[in-house]
């Protein structure tokens, strides 16, 4: 297939595309991708092009790259956007200098495209064979072996890969027949990175006994992708089971009736639904041994790189960014503005204490400020005085999130645990002393 045709066959099965951005590295395979859409598009006024151009500085040629694209883009009349981006180290050190590159453009991505907006990448079927066979190397399940998917949702839009059909031959042809220039990235031919050590090394040995081993590997991995599919089914079903009514977490008593592949395929669509990436094999097995199976009162963290999952009762939660809790203490003084706790995120509202039952003082103010540990909260009818560690237990807040609920203070006198119990005293049936 053409890389012409390719991007037609796909720009069909789209509905109401309004709006492209083709990911331009100025590399040959990104540049025959811009080319081909800037072609078909100067027909197609209802439909908006432009380009991104991505420079991680990693090369000292990082400058004359990002000039190229836009010369390019400037021939083409296609608006481009250059953003420098930083590889953060402690991302190169868990992923590789590949996959913190790789990070770093994604999120370069994610601030730059609009909603509803298709962005292009211009990966081929040798990429996808590539990637096949690094997944079968790491001992990858269905998931894996699906490779690179032709199109998926990204913050509100979408990445594509139109050219998914096509072989880096073909589009060597069509980068030849129409005269094209592009920037060969000397990075490409060091063996030491896997993918390169694949597509310089290993495919071309696989292609002197089986040349048709582009096509067949494919082939397998739409299969897998297919299979991918059902499981996902699967999947969406049993998570509506497993997942507590009103929240996000999940319910470990149900997880436990699953069978391993059935909850390991839960937890991965739960993660994949946040926006996180894909746990490991080994770190789904601590799941299970270290949360799932453990004790009730087991208080357990599995930490995956960027996120946990966590363990409080019959709970199953998953935690993004697990931050340290930094103490707080602010005022809250009439007419009591929406106050923001910077440290938690939390709004504390007018609203919120109406809904509470919390009755504010007319003077002075509130403040309000993180627990410290052995503060006591008068309740009760007739009133006693109560530990808010106790408070928090029996509400159920688990254990990294007591020190973030807001203790509100009037006069110096308890008033309120934020969300979860007001004092005596202070109710709004109440006169406050």
């Amino acid at each position: 297939m053409s890389p012409s045709d390719a991007l037609e066959q796909y720009l069909n099965s789209q509905a109401g595309v309004t709006q492209l951005c083709v990911a331009f590295s100025g590399g040959m395979d990104s540049h025959v991708l811009l080319h081909v859409t800037s072609q078909l598009l100067q027909t197609q006024d209802a439909i908006a092009l432009r380009a991104i151009h991505i420079n991680h500085g990693l090369h000292h040629e990082s400058e004359q790259w990002a000039k190229h694209a836009q010369q390019v883009c400037d021939e083409l009349n296609v608006p481009l956007v250059v953003r420098n981006v930083v590889v953060d180290e402690k991302a190169e050190k868990a992923n590789g200098p590949e996959g913190g590159a790789r990070l770093a453009r994604y999120e370069a991505f994610a601030d730059i495209v609009h909603p509803g907006e298709h962005l292009l990448l211009a990966q081929h079927a040798d990429d996808q064979v590539e990637t096949f066979l690094l997944q079968a190397l790491r001992g990858s399940g269905p998931d894996g072996l699906a490779s690179i998917p032709r199109k998926r949702t990204f913050v509100g839009a979408y990445m594509g890969r139109p050219l998914l059909g096509c072989t880096q031959e073909s589009l060597a042809e069509h980068a030849q027949a129409n005269g094209l220039s592009w920037i060969e990235d000397p990075s490409n031919a060091d063996n030491r990175f896997d993918r390169n050590f694949i597509r310089n090394e290993v495919l071309p040995l696989i292609r002197t006994r089986w040349p048709a081993a582009t096509r067949t590997l494919s082939r397998s991995a739409m299969r897998c992708a297919a299979s991918v599919q059902t499981l996902h089914d699967v999947a969406y079903e049993d998570l509506s089971v497993v997942r507590v009514q009103g929240t996000t977490e999940l319910s470990i008593v149900s997880l436990r009736v699953l069978p391993a592949e059935r909850c390991f395929n839960v937890l991965r669509l739960w993660v994949r639904q946040a926006g996180l990436r894909m746990p490991r094999l080994q770190d789904l097995q601590q799941v299970m041994s270290d949360l799932l199976h453990a004790r009730t009162d087991s208080l357990g963290v599995v930490n995956v790189r960027d996120y946990e999952f966590r363990r409080h009762g019959d709970k199953l939660f998953l935690i993004n960014n697990p931050l340290k809790n930094e103490p707080f203490s602010l005022e809250w003084e009439p007419p009591y503005e929406d106050l923001i706790i910077s440290e938690t995120g939390q709004i504390l509202s007018i609203e919120g204490c109406e809904e509470q039952g919390l009755q504010l003082p007319s003077e002075g103010s509130i403040t309000v400020r993180s627990r410290i540990g052995g503060e006591l909260i008068k309740l009760g009818e007739p009133a006693f005085h109560k530990a808010v560690k106790k408070v928090l237990q029996e509400a159920a807040i688990p254990p990294w999130q007591r020190d973030t609920v807001p203790l509100l203070y009037v006069n110096g006198r308890l008033a309120a645990v934020w969300n979860v119990v007001v004092a005596v005293d202070f109710r709004a049936n109440t006169e406050i002393a």
